[in-house]
C-alpha cells in the first residue's frame, strides 16, 4: 500500500469523524453540465456544476482548479474571500487531485481570457484514494497501464476519450443508417451448440444444466439466415464474436462485427450497400469521407466515396504480385506455397492454395485505397454461392482498405443439397487437421430445406474501421478492454 494511498485514507477518515461524508447521495449545490456552460457562457451568471478535480495551482490565498466533466473543461477560482478562511483551509487539505467536487459560482473571465466559475460555495462528493498517473492532457505512456486500466487512459487524455466517442458514434451511425435501408435490428444467440459462419476455432465453455459443452460463437451468420428462412427479408445485428486466435495488431479474440442478411438481393447489391454505409457514416462521425491512414513511413489520403473499385482476385494476383494462376500448375502452386513458407491444413486445395498467396502477396501490401476482391476459388468458400458464369469461383468479396480486411460477403448459398455437399467437404478436411474447417450444422441445412430466399450477406468488422476513422494502427487503440495477459497482481 502506497504512502499517499494511507495519507488520502487517513483524510477520508477524518472527514468521517467530523460528520462529512466524503462519498454524499445528492448534490447539495445543484449540478448543470460543463458542457452546457462552456458552450454558452454568461458572464456574471451563477453556476452550479461538478467534476473531477485535474489540477490545483495555489497562489497564497488563491487555488485555481481544472475541473473535468464529461470531456469538458472548466477552470475554477477559490479564494478565501469567497468561501472563509476555514473553508478554504480545508479545501487545501481534503481536496487532492482526482478527487469530485460539486461547486457554486458566478462566471467571469480572467486577464487571460479563460472562463472561470468564482466559486462561493463547494462539496467534496468523492474523495479519491488513488492520484492520477499523469497530469489531465498528457498520454500514459506504459501501454500495459493505458489497456489494463482504460479508465486511467480515458480521465487523463482527452485525445484517447476522442477515439472512443468516434467508435460509439460510428456504432450508433451505423445502425441508423440500417434503419433507413429498412433493416430490422434482431438478435442471435452467443452460446451455440454449434459453432459457424467462418473458419476460426471456438472457445468452449461447459452448460452445466445441459451437461454439454457449447460454444461462444465466432459469426452470426447462421442464426441471420435462419430469419430469412422464418420470412424477415432485410435483417442486421451489431455483436460481440469470439476466435481463438491470435492476439495482434489486427486481431482481438473478442471483436465486433455488424452483419446484415437482405432477400433477394446478390454480392453487387451488397457492395453498393457496403461502399454506401461507409462513405455516409465517415460524413456523419467525421464530417469528411477523406481519412489520412499511416501507411509504412508517410500517411496516406485515403477517399472513402464511393465507387470502390473491383477487382478479380486471380486479376489481382497477376497485377500486383505477377501471379497468373491461370497457367499454373498445381505442383507450380505448390512450390509457391513453399516459397513463402505458407501452409495448407487439411490438405492441398487449389482453392484456398490461390486464396492463400493472395493474402501473403497483394492484400497488406497493395490494396491502400479501398477495394473489393472479388470472386473467390469456390472451394474457400462453402457458405457462398458458386459464380452464375463460372462455378469453380463464388460470388464472394472481401473489402480492403489500408491494406486491411475490413468486410467479407455473399451471395449466399440456398441451396441445402449443395450446403450439405460442402459441409462434408469441410468435414474430411478437419479430419485430416485443420482445425478451422466448418463443422456440419445439420440444423441449418435443414432449415434451408423449408426454403432461404436468394440473399446476400455481408459481414462489417465495427473495430477496424474504427482504427481507418481514427487512423489507429493496432486494434488494442479501439478496443475500449483489449484482451491482455492476466496479471499476475
Amino acid at each position: 500500500m502506497s504512502v499517499e494511498r494511507d495519507f488520502r485514507k487517513s483524510l477520508r477518515e477524518e472527514l468521517m469523524r467530523k460528520g462529512i461524508n466524503p462519498y454524499p447521495h445528492v448534490l447539495s449545490l445543484g449540478y448543470v453540465p460543463v458542457k452546457n456552460i462552456v458552450s454558452n457562457p454568461k458572464v456574471g451568471e451563477v453556476v452550479a456544476t461538478a467534476g473531477r478535480v485535474a489540477s490545483l495551482r495555489r497562489h497564497g490565498k488563491l487555488v485555481f482548479v481544472d475541473l473535468i466533466d464529461d470531456g469538458y473543461r472548466i477552470q475554477l477560482s477559490v479564494n478565501a474571500g469567497n468561501v472563509g478562511n476555514e473553508g478554504f483551509e480545508q479545501f487545501l487539505r481534503y481536496v487532492n487531485l482526482g478527487d469530485f467536487i460539486n461547486v457554486r459560482g458566478e462566471l467571469f473571465y480572467t486577464q487571460k481570457g479563460e472562463l472561470t466559475i468564482n466559486v462561493r460555495e463547494y462539496q467534496l462528493i468523492v474523495k479519491a484514494l488513488r492520484s492520477p498517473p499523469v497530469k489531465w492532457g498528457h498520454k500514459i505512456l506504459d501501454p500495459e497501464v493505458r489497456y489494463r486500466k482504460r479508465y486511467l487512459d480515458l480521465m487523463m487524455t482527452p485525445q484517447v476519450r476522442k477515439i472512443f466517442e468516434t467508435r460509439f458514434n460510428t456504432i450508433a451511425e451505423i445502425r441508423k443508417f440500417m434503419w433507413g435501408k429498412g433493416f430490422i435490428e434482431v438478435e442471435t444467440p452467443i452460446l451455440q451448440p454449434v459453432y459457424g459462419g467462418a473458419a476460426a476455432k471456438p472457445f468452449i465453455t461447459r452448460i452445466q444444466a445441459l451437461g454439454e459443452d457449447w460454444y461462444l460463437r465466432i459469426s452470426l451468420e447462421l442464426y441471420l439466415k435462419r430469419f430469412l428462412v422464418g420470412g424477415f427479408n432485410k435483417v442486421f445485428e451489431i455483436g460481440k464474436n469470439f476466435r481463438n486466435e491470435d492476439i495482434d495488431v489486427q486481431h482481438n479474440p473478442e471483436f465486433t462485427m455488424m452483419e446484415a442478411y437482405q432477400a433477394y438481393a446478390d454480392y453487387n447489391d451488397v457492395m453498393r450497400l457496403t461502399e454506401e454505409l461507409i462513405s455516409t457514416v465517415a460524413e456523419k462521425v467525421l464530417g469528411t469521407t477523406k481519412v489520412s491512414y499511416p501507411v509504412g513511413e508517410s500517411n496516406v489520403e485515403i477517399d472513402l466515396r464511393p465507387p470502390y473499385r473491383r477487382v478479380r482476385m486471380v486479376d489481382g494476383l497477376r497485377e500486383f504480385a505477377g501471379v497468373n494462376v491461370d497457367v499454373l500448375s498445381d505442383d507450380d502452386l505448390r512450390d509457391l506455397l513453399r516459397t513463402y513458407s505458407l501452409t495448407l491444413p487439411g490438405g492441398y486445395d487449389r482453392g484456398r492454395a490461390i486464396v492463400k498467396l493472395f493474402d501473403r502477396l497483394v492484400g497488406a501490401q497493395h490494396l491502400i485505397q479501398p477495394t473489393f476482391v472479388i470472386d473467390f476459388p469456390a472451394s474457400s468458400s462453402p457458405l457462398a454461392k458458386p459464380h452464375r458464369l463460372n462455378p469453380e469461383y463464388a460470388e464472394r468479396f472481401e473489402l480492403y482498405i489500408a491494406g486491411m480486411e475490413l468486410a467479407n460477403a455473399f451471395t449466399e448459398l440456398n441451396d441445402p443439397v449443395l450446403q450439405e455437399t460442402y459441409f462434408k467437404q469441410e468435414e474430411e478436411r478437419r479430419k485430416l487437421g485443420d482445425a478451422e474447417a466448418h463443422p456440419y450444422d445439420w440444423d441449418f441445412v435443414e432449415a434451408l430445406e423449408y426454403g432461404m430466399p436468394p440473399a446476400g450477406g455481408l459481414g462489417l468488422g465495427i473495430d477496424r474501421l474504427v482504427m481507418i476513422f481514427t487512423g489507429q494502427t493496432s486494434i488494442k487503440e479501439v478496443i475500449p478492454f483489449p484482451m491482455m495477459m492476466r496479471s499476475s497482481t
